[in-house]
């Protein structure tokens, strides 16, 4: 037993030398001074002799009762050829690697390919309209920095619509009928511009730019455009003026240009974390003279208070004139938030939003109190899934004007790569009205004018995103599919004769329901 304490406490004192000679022998290089190695002193005796009288310049250094001999030293340094390590004693001898401040070149390319499925578009069974359209495309663009302060950017996307099923005729509700567009394989610039920084406090954007924001309620397109970008520490505002294809830069397919003028002004705010408020002014000058000149003001704010919720607000009001030359008195908000439940398996979550878009109710007066969007939205966004969808419906894709919109979801997390989203909207006009205004569906509202009702119908929307499928790391799918369930406003006419008098009687009866199906795969 005495000599298994003894051999234990000779193991200790070794472990504690041995630490403290480490200690020592790196203290000279933290502190920046060359240690001088010392010297090994002899062994006269074994390991095992006690009666050796040794010198014992620190007890830390050497223990008498261990018997044991430690020796200082430092490592060599690295010959010339060696790379050095940053943070190593000797780095500072190596010519310090030059910071890369600028990418002169930056490339990308993908695909961004459609499956798109409609069916009863026009509420009706009765008449043929389903439609099946493969959309397969790839996109690249090139940024070019030729200094610290001229950026330039080229995008092209090369896309081609395939009919797999399409009539070639379509009879509207209302009676008209209508071709189906013509597919071209297509060619368009998306985006070619050039932006020059820091002249005085702003850059200066001329050329095709894509216009986005953060949940696609303003704009979601490429504008030929100059725009001033002006940034005071928190605030950022830009000012451009644009047209949509004012030049044809579609390499293979006709382009209709138009001569819709459109000034901006948009002045955002991000001195607040996590939070984003902004305030715009955009007007319209249609020299066409469909869609007058209207003038939006609005204010937003948005952003993720925690981890777990984030929310949006839109308020805007419609100003201007009409192409009737009625003044504009219009209005419009969206509120709404998604909470997270992290902690929950799957990770579910919870979306409310509420959006309303005024209506006229009396188009006889000299004012028009119909809010309209800018007609460049795409209403596009993420809830708390993976990929975005249609937030005010997949199957009927409504603009927001002379309408409400209630939409509640819930959405989970199979897997860390996977999300599901299970999404309902109600939808109910403010004022009576034969149609929604650019919406997917070509149905016609109240045509039974015995039975009016500003009743528009629900709508079921499902969305799974699935990415890195297959295990490929860019490879993602898109799956939006939308049912739309019609209520009182839409109704269809069903003629048939009398049995008796032979008279041709017409009825109405309610209107069938319309699907949407949207496939997009991502590489």
């Amino acid at each position: 037993m005495k000599n298994g304490n003894g051999l234990n406490r000779t193991c200790r004192s070794a472990t504690r030398s041995l630490a403290w000679s480490l200690l020592l022998a790196a203290a000279p290089d933290a502190l920046g001074i060359e240690a001088e190695p010392a010297a090994v002193a002899p062994s006269e005796q074994t390991a095992g002799s006690t009666n050796v009288q040794q010198p014992v310049p620190d007890e830390s250094i050497s223990n008498v009762d261990a018997g044991i001999q430690v020796a200082q030293f430092q490592l060599p340094t690295p010959p010339s050829d060696e790379p050095a390590i940053p943070g190593d004693p000797v780095f500072s001898r190596y010519p310090e690697r030059p910071l890369i401040s600028r990418l002169e070149y930056q490339f990308s390319y993908g695909s961004e390919s459609d499956v798109t499925y409609r069916r009863n578009p026009d509420l009706d069974r009765r008449l043929k309209d389903t439609s099946l359209i493969l959309s397969p495309q790839i996109n690249g663009a090139i940024i070019y920095r030729p200094t610290d302060r001229v950026e330039m950017m080229l995008e092209a996307i090369l896309q081609r619509d395939i009919a797999v099923k399409e009539q070639d005729i379509v009879t509207l509700p209302s009676g008209q009928t209508q071709l189906a567009p013509r597919h071209y394989n297509s060619l368009p610039i998306d985006q070619a511009w050039v932006t020059f920084k820091e002249l005085g406090p702003a850059d200066l954007t001329l050329g095709r730019r894509n216009f986005e924001d953060d949940r696609h309620w303003l704009y979601d397109t490429s504008l030929d455009t100059a725009l001033v970008k002006l940034k005071a520490g928190a605030f950022q505002a830009e000012l451009s003026y644009s047209r949509k294809d004012r030049l044809d830069l579609d390499l293979l397919a006709p382009v209709q240009k138009t001569r819709n003028d459109i000034y901006m002004a948009y002045l955002s705010y991000r001195g607040i974390e996590d939070i984003r408020l902004a305030g715009y002014t955009i007007y319209r000058e249609d020299q066409a003279g469909k869609e007058g000149q209207p003038l939006l003001l609005g204010l937003r704010a948005s952003g993720n208070p925690s981890d777990r919720f984030n929310f949006w607000t839109e308020v805007a009001l419609q100003r201007g004139k009409d192409e009737t030359k009625k003044n504009f008195k219009g209005y419009a908000f969206d509120i709404g938030g998604t909470y997270r439940f992290p902690d929950l398996p799957y990770a579910p979550n919870i979306t409310l939003g509420y959006a309303y878009g005024s209506g006229d109710g009396n188009p006889n007066d000299n004012r028009n109190h119909e809010f309209r969007q800018t007609g460049l939205q795409s209403n596009e966004a993420r809830l708390g899934g993976i990929p975005k969808l249609k937030y005010y419906g997949e199957a009927l894709d409504p603009e927001l004007s002379n309408l409400q919109i209630l939409t509640a979801a819930v959405g989970f997390r199979p897997a860390p790569n996977i999300s599901v989203d299970l999404v309902y909207h109600r939808y109910k006009t403010n004022k009576l009205a034969s149609d929604l205004r650019n919406a997917a569906l070509t149905a016609e509202m109240n045509q039974d004018s015995s039975r009016p009702s500003k009743e528009v119908g629900d709508a079921l929307d499902i969305v799974v995103g699935f990415r890195n499928l297959f295990g490929v790391r860019r490879l993602g799918l898109d799956l939006r599919a939308g049912l739309f369930f019609p209520r009182g406003a839409y109704r269809n006419e069903v003629l048939f004769r009398h049995p008796t008098t032979r008279r041709e009687i017409s009825t109405f009866r309610r209107a069938d329901r319309g699907i949407s199906v949207l496939a997009k795969f991502w590489y």
